[in-house]
C-alpha cells in the first residue's frame, strides 16, 4: 500500500465529498506498535482465511508470524486520509507503550480509537474491504451528529445504563459485518456505556479461536470490568447477521444480566 496508489480518483472525490461536510475537526488516536515495543495481546497463533457463505462468512486458519505487519499500512492510512479530508480528520499517532495508550487499555495495533469523548469506540486492524465503508461512515456520525438508525432503536439503546464491553469479530469481504459493525458504532455514539471494537479477526485470530468463532460477524458482549482479560466469558452473543432492532434488545438483556 503506498500513498501514490491507495485511493483512485472516484475514491478521493466521494471521500471529500463527506469531510466536506463536517462542520467541525475531528482527531483520532492511531495507535501502532514500533520495533522495539514487545507483541501487545495474544498475537502467536493463526490467522484466518476466510469463504462467504449465506449471511455469514466462514474462517480457516493457517500459521501467521508474530508482531503487527499492519502498523504501517495504518500509518500510511491516515496520512492520506488527513491529506483527502484537508484538515476535517487528524490522527495522532502514538505507540502502543506510551502512557495515553495503556489508559485506554489498548489490547490490539494498530487500533483506531475515533474521536469520541470516552473513546468508546474502536477498529482493531486494517480497515480495508467491506470495512472501510463504515470506517468512514463513523465519523461523519461523530461530526454531523446525524444518527441513521431508526428511532425506536436509539430509544432502546438510550436504556442501557451499566457499562457493556461489544467484540465483533469481522473479516473484510464480510458483506454483512459492515452492516453489523456501522449500526453498533451508531450505538456506541448514542450511549457510551458501549465500549464497542472491531477486531479483524483475520489480522487477530487468537480471541476468535478462544471464542471459537467459525463465521463472522460474531459478536461477544463481556463484562467491561474484565476488559483486559482475553476470551472472557460471554453475557450473550450474536452469531451471524440481525437487524439493529434486535441487536439493540439483546444488549439490553446483557445489560439487566450484568446488573444482577
Amino acid at each position: 500500500m503506498t500513498s501514490q496508489t491507495l485511493f483512485d480518483e472516484e475514491t478521493i472525490q466521494a471521500l471529500r465529498e463527506v469531510f466536506g461536510k463536517f462542520p467541525k475537526e475531528l482527531i483520532d488516536l492511531l495507535i501502532v506498535e514500533s520495533e522495539n515495543d514487545p507483541p501487545t495481546g495474544p498475537h502467536e497463533g493463526t490467522y484466518s482465511q476466510h469463504h462467504e457463505h449465506g449471511e455469514h462468512t466462514t474462517l480457516h486458519h493457517i500459521n501467521h508470524e508474530r508482531g503487527c505487519p499492519a502498523c504501517n499500512e495504518a500509518k500510511v492510512l491516515a496520512e492520506e486520509l488527513m491529506k483527502t479530508s484537508e484538515g476535517k480528520l487528524k490522527f495522532k499517532i502514538i505507540s502502543k507503550n506510551s502512557e495515553e495508550a495503556k489508559k485506554l487499555h489498548v489490547r490490539y495495533v494498530p487500533a483506531f480509537i475515533y474521536d469520541v469523548p470516552k473513546r468508546n469506540i474502536r477498529y482493531y486492524g486494517l480497515p480495508s474491504g467491506q470495512e472501510f465503508a463504515p470506517f468512514i461512515y463513523v465519523h461523519k456520525y461523530i461530526a454531523t451528529g446525524e444518527i441513521s438508525l431508526p428511532g425506536n432503536v436509539a430509544e432502546l439503546i438510550n436504556r442501557i445504563d451499566t457499562p457493556l464491553h461489544v467484540k465483533i469479530f469481522v473479516t473484510p469481504e464480510c458483506p454483512y459485518c459492515s452492516i453489523v459493525v456501522d449500526a453498533l458504532n451508531q450505538m456506541a455514539i448514542i450511549n457510551d456505556n458501549l465500549l464497542v471494537e472491531t477486531i479483524e479477526a483475520v489480522e487477530h485470530p487468537i480471541e476468535a479461536d478462544i471464542y471459537e468463532v467459525s463465521y463472522v460477524p460474531d459478536v461477544i458482549i463481556t463484562d467491561p470490568s474484565k476488559q483486559e482479560e482475553y476470551g472472557v466469558e460471554p453475557i450473550e452473543r450474536i452469531s451471524g447477521y440481525l437487524p439493529p432492532d434486535k441487536i439493540a434488545k439483546i444488549l439490553l438483556v446483557a445489560a439487566e444480566k450484568i446488573k444482577e
